[in-house]
């Protein structure tokens, strides 16, 4: 009788997806069943229109949840590529679980703590010179935009993410991936506030230096200083007392 219900319970009839869910689980599929890479183009949208045989604001709304995701990349003039995200459809209840959660802040910052001081030691043992040359190319990209709020945030995003890639461990850059949504408005938030990247970019720089060197411990005091929270973690606290607000993803309702 229990097995009963449990199934009962699991097989209920589903409701009909939208469009763009459907949009994003076909994108998706592609993806996958043809063995995509990050970096790999899409075929142009009006192709993509005609295949699907959906509308325009439709197809843009999936894209641009694939994006929020990371799945997808769109360049302006260039086209849609295939990001670097994981492309499982099974990790969209917890990135999205995670984008809604008013009392996430404190948790994103504890496990981005984790994760990333095991990536940046990684980083430092198993980077390529190339990958370390994409290292150094972002951080003057943050040196470069000091006085740019936005746009210094979406270079230390950048950052992050090339020295997840450079750990080559794929399942825990996956993972910080998915935190990335949340991770913005943070940083947002916090040098908005405190108005001064004087100590980030010092950071950034000693976490460049011991990947540079091959110094994994170094690498990973660097990036626990960095991540640990400090003053910028206390900014957040005072803006969103409750949590980071919940952030608009295209096509989803909280």
């Amino acid at each position: 009788m229990s097995d009963t219900v449990a199934y009962s319970r699991h097989l209920a009839p589903i409701g009909r997806t939208t469009v763009v869910d459907e949009i994003v689980e076909r994108l998706v599929r592609l993806i996958l069943d043809e063995g995509l890479k990050p970096g790999d183009q899409l075929i142009p949208e009006r192709e993509l229109m005609a295949r699907l045989e959906v509308g325009r604001s439709s197809l843009r709304e999936a894209i641009k949840t694939l994006c929020a995701l990371g799945v997808l990349e769109v360049k302006r003039g260039t086209g849609t590529f295939v990001g670097y995200g994981d492309t499982s459809m099974l990790t969209k209840p917890l990135s999205w679980g995670l984008f809604l959660n008013q009392t996430s802040t404190r948790q994103v910052i504890e496990a981005r703590s984790v994760i990333e001081v095991a990536l940046a030691g990684w980083a430092a043992e198993r980077a390529t010179e190339e990958e370390k040359n994409e290292i150094g190319r972002l951080l003057a990209d943050l040196e470069k935009h000091q006085n740019d709020r936005m746009q210094y945030v979406e270079s230390d995003l950048a950052f992050h993410l090339s020295i997840a890639h450079a750990a080559h461990n794929d399942m825990l850059a996956n993972v910080l991936v998915m935190f990335q949504q949340v991770l913005r408005v943070w940083m947002e938030t916090t040098y908005k506030e405190s108005k001064d990247t004087s100590v980030s970019m010092a950071l950034h720089q000693e976490i460049y230096a011991a990947i540079l060197a091959g110094d994994a411990a170094a690498a990973r005091e660097a990036m626990a200083d960095h991540t640990s929270g400090g003053p910028l973690l206390a900014a957040a606290a005072r803006s969103y007392a409750q949590g980071l607000p919940p952030l608009h993803i295209p096509g989803l309702q909280p």
